[in-house]
């Protein structure tokens, strides 16, 4: 390296005298001295050699026989010796225990300033090293910070005399110079050992990196002048070899890496030729069912490919996709089966209204008002049974069990839709009585969605058979018929929320589409299953449920729950905001016997509460005012032990429903549209509270 000394030195106009001709030679010779250290510094590589070089020149011009070079460790605090001239071994190991701010090195590192100590052993701030001083016959120190291109002080140079003595301005500019000859090596030297470190982490990270990268060059010459553009590889991580299912060796052709498939090259050849950065998603060869979103960033003389896999989010976006079909379908099918029912109703009260009609036909659309009001209540029943088996918070009620009696009981919600259709059921079960553990409610509302969806799909004056037996700890009981089947490819899904052999079938009675899905959930909380089987369209359907016989606690088989009697007459509060739904329940009240009351909003039920004392109050919940909580709370607050039979009569019917209304103060809580029976043998609790 050479440098201009252009200016170095003010030259005196020359002159005939002694020691003008003395100081020109002087400065001739350190130029001289200077130029030759600059080629000898060409020929070295190491950062020793280099400031060893270096400080052997200074110490030349300082006439001394001492000296170092001390360079800052990456922590900066502390010293280390880069570089020596004379120094012994035990100099040395003292100087390498120097921090910064110790002794005239560390000074001038501290200071980024020239420190200059002419009597060390008449200093007292070098107290600590005056032993070292004496036994080394060091008198004065000449130490020169090394500054780096970035203003960063790495280290300092210093000249140890042996006499006590100051530099003059000759040797301060040549200590200058020699310092920013050795901080130039050192500071270029630490710019490559931090490259070096940089690359090497990098090279780890995308070693070791679960991403798959790679960078991709162009193939230079290619065999003919009209061959199509190749790619090959520069890079490519652990990740980006296990994604190709092969070792990639360095410049390899990614056209071989892939296969020679062309459909997984040709987007690559896309991303190199567009020349700036892209995306796309892109499936290697023989992995069809995993997708990677590729990003392509050129890079010189290259292109840098990141590999993401997004397999699973291509499914859950195609799930949701599917979900929200399904959902779709499902509400329509929702709107068409509460039309049906709507249908008839009206048309029912329509005849019911007419001045002309008989007797016979008022009660005709009455039972008919009443079938299809009960049709609506049991879709709204399957949907809120369903939320609560997939949120888990339906509990079965598990006791001693007949099998008769439940298949019994099934048949018999089924046996209307059998008989419209002129189905032929054929039962086959054990004459003798078997017993089991389950939730007998739950098992035959299991058969009878199954009997139920067995008759919706076979066509009029069908055959369907339903088997019981026992198989080894097993209950297994199948339903079968000769209806439309089941397609293969549909046969999966069955089970699926809303899934519905054929929505639009003109053979098919309908529904929400949720009867089989609810009926594997509710076998499944059994600890059991449902299987369905079909040979094909038109070639019938079999589903078979399986529970595990488990333990038989007590012997309290499936009975239907006694009706409630008649209860005595008492003073009832009807309040809801609906006119239609408030004067209908108070006239069926009325009917049966007891005193009504009613109110429009929740302030005037809360009023009527007070002054009419009721023994028995239902309440809705959405009502003007004060809400049913609000009137419920307000009531146990105001009337204390004499407060009613509270009862929330409310078309909100979920479990969290149910809490708050309890912890509202109510008593009991009836969803709309409200079952007679269990109201009266609610209203029969109305007198022992008022006692």
């Amino acid at each position: 390296m050479f440098l201009s000394f252009r200016g170095a030195w003010p030259l005196r106009c020359l002159g005939t005298g002694r020691q003008e001709r003395a100081d020109l030679s002087r400065q001739v010779t350190d130029l001289q001295a200077l130029h030759e250290l600059s080629s000898r510094l060409l020929e070295v590589r190491s950062l020793e050699q280099q400031l060893h070089l270096i400080l052997q020149t200074l110490c030349r011009f300082h006439g001394a026989r001492l000296g170092a070079v001390l360079l800052c460790e990456p922590d900066a605090s502390t010293l280390r010796v880069a570089a020596g001239e004379g120094l012994s071994e035990h100099t040395r190991q003292v100087l390498s225990r120097l921090r910064r701010g110790d002794g005239a090195c560390g000074q001038a590192v501290q200071s980024a300033r020239r420190v200059v100590v002419r009597d060390v052993q008449a200093d007292p701030r070098y107290a600590p090293w005056h032993a070292l001083a004496r036994e080394q016959g060091v008198h004065g120190v000449h130490s020169t910070p090394l500054i780096a291109l970035d203003g960063q002080v790495i280290g300092a140079m210093s000249v140890y005399l042996s006499h006590a003595d100051e530099p003059d301005e000759r040797l301060r500019h040549l200590a200058d110079i020699c310092a920013r000859k050795a901080a130039v090596h050192a500071d270029r030297e630490r710019s490559q050992r931090r490259a070096q470190r940089a690359d090497e982490r990098l090279a780890g990270v995308m070693a070791s990196s679960p991403l798959p990268f790679g960078i991709l060059e162009p193939c230079e010459g290619a065999a003919e002048a009209d061959a199509a553009p190749q790619l090959r590889w520069a890079y490519a991580n652990t990740a980006a070899a296990a994604l190709l299912g092969r070792s990639i060796a360095a410049q390899a052709l990614l056209r071989d890496t892939l296969g020679g498939d062309e459909a997984a090259l040709q987007p690559f050849l896309t991303a190199a030729a567009a020349g700036r950065g892209s995306g796309f998603d892109w499936q290697p060869p023989g992995a069809a069912r995993r997708c990677f979103h590729v990003i392509a960033s050129p890079v010189p003389q290259g292109l840098a490919v990141w590999f993401t896999d997004v397999t699973q989010s291509r499914r859950q976006e195609q799930a949701l996709r599917e979900t929200d079909r399904r959902k779709d379908e499902f509400l329509a099918t929702l709107a068409h089966e509460l039309r049906n029912p709507l249908a008839p109703i009206r048309q029912a009260a329509q005849v019911s209204r007419a001045p002309n009609a008989t007797e016979a036909q008022r009660r005709w659309s009455h039972e008919v008002i009443d079938r299809q009001v009960g049709h609506m209540a049991l879709l709204l029943d399957d949907l809120l049974d369903m939320s609560r088996v997939t949120r888990g918070k339906l509990a079965l009620r598990k006791c001693a069990t007949e099998l008769r009696a439940v298949l019994d009981a099934a048949i018999e919600t089924a046996r209307p839709l059998l008989d419209a259709k002129q189905h032929r059921l054929e039962v086959e079960a054990p004459d003798e009585p078997l017993c089991f553990e389950a939730d007998p409610l739950r098992l035959a509302q299991i058969l009878s969605n199954l009997l139920t969806n067995a008759a919706k799909y076979t066509d009029p004056g069908g055959h369907i058979r339903l088997r019981a037996q026992v198989q080894g700890a097993e209950v297994v009981v199948s339903v079968a018929d000769n209806g439309i089947g089941i397609p293969a490819e549909v046969l999966p899904t069955v089970f699926g929320m809303f899934s519905q052999v054929s929505a639009h079938d003109e053979r098919s009675a309908g529904g929400l589409g949720i009867g089989l899905a609810l009926s594997r959930g509710l076998a499944e909380l059994h600890g059991g299953r449902i299987d369905a089987a079909s040979a094909g369209v038109g070639q019938g359907s079999e589903f078979t449920l399986r529970v595990p016989v488990g333990r038989v606690r007590s012997a309290n088989p499936l009975a239907e729950t006694p009706a409630a009697g008649p209860a005595g007459a008492l003073r009832v509060l009807v309040a809801d905001d609906n006119a239609d739904a408030r004067d209908s329940l108070s006239t069926l009240l009325a009917l049966h016997g007891h005193e009504v009351l009613s109110a429009a909003d929740g302030n005037e039920a809360l009023r009527l509460l007070e002054q009419q004392r009721p023994q028995v109050a239902l309440l809705d919940i959405g009502m003007p005012g004060r809400d049913g909580h609000e009137v419920a709370r307000a009531a146990r607050e105001r009337l204390g032990p004499d407060c009613p039979l509270l009862v929330a009569v409310t078309g909100w019917a979920q479990d969290q429903d149910r809490s708050r209304s309890r912890d509202a103060g109510f008593d009991g809580h009836l969803s709309k549209p409200v079952d007679l029976g269990a109201l009266l043998a609610l209203l029969q609790q109305g007198p022992a509270r008022a006692a």
